[in-house]
């Protein structure tokens, strides 16, 4: 009976959550997975037809598709390479015992606190090709007109250095939050054994660090995968496509050409593909826990 009486009172304060959950979460998600069956058009009044797996085969030769799995990829790749490697650096940077690291590490994460509407709108006007600041200081330095939303390889890297400015502090302070919870008697265990400073970093710091670097993978990679603030600010996927993310062009298909069908199914394929790598993430994280 205690037990019973137990479960019930767990269901009751789990309830409100779970219900929120499935609120926000599941409904909408089998909601976009009958969207996806249907050739369901907002320019076309009356109901909806019923189309089977039409959207999805569509999928399969749909070469703007194809072409935004590839920017997504190539996307995430890039910014979460970066991020990264930079907030490892600055977590080294400010965990030393240097006057003034405190106050630099506070403000160093106020780009965490901005929106990434606002972000892109920023970086925008930064890169502007005609009156950005970054397009003022090429100027004075004589490198006149740089095409920042013109050309392809710089438009996807201006999106890049958007993701990693806001991003990098957050991934700084897991891996900084990490760094010190290492115990000082590991590292004098190291020194007694006649360890140098950077056999110290790759075989004590680094693999210790590993679980966080992990969790940094899966919260950015997740992430930067529904990115599309940024590239609604700066490019609307341009040019020709370059910078045309899946998310991108999820919006631009579901909201722009009406087609929510379409929409719905590429949605599905997003959320499918986001949840098995998570999941993947995860796994790689408790098997090297165990």
């Amino acid at each position: 009976m205690r037990r019973t009486g137990l479960g019930w009172t767990i269901a009751f304060f789990i309830a409100p959550a779970m219900i929120l959950l499935v609120c926000l979460n599941v409904i909408p998600f089998v909601y976009a997975l009958y969207m996806s069956f249907y050739n369901w058009s907002l320019a076309k009044p009356g109901p909806p037809n019923f189309l089977g797996w039409f959207n999805y085969e569509d999928l399969l030769v749909n070469e703007r598709f194809i072409n935004s799995l590839k920017v997504s990829a190539t996307f995430v790749v890039l910014a979460v390479t970066i991020e990264l490697v930079l907030g490892l650096a600055l977590a080294f940077l400010f965990s030393a015992r240097v006057r003034g690291m405190a106050t630099l590490r506070k403000w160093s994460i106020a780009p965490v606190m901005v929106t990434p509407l606002v972000a892109g709108l920023v970086w925008f006007y930064m890169f502007n090709e005609t009156y950005g600041t970054i397009t003022w200081f090429a100027y004075a330095l004589g490198f006149g007109r740089v095409p920042f939303f013109t050309d392809d390889t710089l438009a996807l890297l201006c999106i890049v250095v958007a993701d990693a400015w806001q991003w990098t502090p957050l991934v700084m302070l897991i891996l900084f939050a990490a760094l010190q919870a290492i115990p000082e008697y590991v590292y004098e265990a190291g020194r007694m054994d006649g360890l140098s400073e950077r056999q110290m970093l790759w075989r004590i710091t680094l693999p210790l660090l590993r679980p966080a670097i992990v969790v940094v993978l899966i919260l950015r990679v997740t992430d930067s995968l529904r990115n599309l603030e940024l590239v609604f600010m700066m490019t609307r996927g341009g040019p020709g496509g370059a910078t045309e993310t899946l998310p991108w062009y999820i919006y631009s298909t579901g909201f722009v050409n009406q087609d929510l069908g379409s929409a719905a199914a590429m949605a599905v394929v997003m959320v499918i593909m986001v949840t098995v790598l998570s999941q993947f993430m995860v796994r790689q994280l408790r098997y090297r826990e165990g």
